[in-house]
């Protein structure tokens, strides 16, 4: 009988001394685009430079906007759009998104320590304008993206972390090469060099060579919180009738 209530108590207490799992409550990402690369990329469609920078719509400029007014409203801030420090504002776990669009929430949580072994991905709200040949020939749309891990893209040449684009066709936009992770107490940043992806590269851009092209920097950085994981809460759950039954049985 003794063996039992052992048996319970161990389950128990295993279940409620897992660790914690951390969410994002807030964050924004950087990125800066290198013109000079950019103006090289795309050679399959013809003579460079391709594609060059016609607009960038930040989180609350994406937000009002369809697809459509992307592709064909001017640069929200006059002028000609920044290839540097074009901010992305993190999304909340719910997102609302106007017909034709398709910015994603976060639902990224992790153990402290372990960033690359977390679930969910980190909603970025934003999306940069591209124009093939000045917008003759129409333009490419980079944005709505969410950062995120997968480790099946190291054989691609980049680190596990990358920009998933969820305009259709949705796909990996870019792999983050040389990244670089600093991880304290309630935050967290995550940076590298944005590689062009292999699927951006060959089935886009029709440019094999492209690939893992460094065509600027990325830096993310977020606060977080702490909260039961729900492995903890199942422990607890566990506990607590072994801990009732330890006493009839004492009894």
């Amino acid at each position: 009988m003794k063996k039992l209530i052992l048996v319970g108590l161990t389950v128990g207490l295993a279940g409620f001394a897992s660790t914690k799992a951390d969410t994002l409550v807030s964050g924004s990402a950087t990125i800066n685009y290198d013109q000079t690369v950019w103006d090289s990329l795309a050679s399959g469609f013809g003579p460079t430079p391709v594609l060059t920078l016609g607009a960038f719509f930040d989180q609350a400029d994406a937000n009002a906007r369809t697809q459509a007014q992307l592709l064909s409203d001017p640069n929200p801030g006059g002028g000609a759009a920044p290839y540097t420090g074009e901010v992305y504002a993190m999304n909340g776990p719910s997102v609302v998104n106007l017909p034709t669009r398709y910015t994603q929430p976060t639902t990224f949580s992790f153990t402290p320590g372990d960033l690359a072994g977390g679930a969910g991905s980190i909603g970025l709200g934003g999306v940069a304008r591209f124009d093939v040949y000045g917008g003759t020939l129409g333009s490419l749309l980079f944005g709505d993206f969410t950062l995120q891990y997968d480790s099946s893209r190291i054989p691609l040449g980049g680190t596990g972390w990358y920009l998933m684009g969820n305009i259709p066709p949705a796909a990996a936009v870019f792999d983050l090469l040389d990244v670089n992770i600093v991880e304290s107490p309630g935050s967290f940043n995550i940076s590298g060099d944005l590689g062009v992806s292999y699927e951006v590269a060959n089935y886009l851009f029709d440019t094999p060579g492209d690939a893992l092209a460094d065509v600027g920097n990325f830096s993310f950085t977020a606060t977080t919180v702490p909260e039961p994981s729900a492995i903890a809460l199942v422990g607890v759950a566990t506990l607590v009738p072994w801990l009732r039954r330890s006493k009839t049985i004492a009894h």
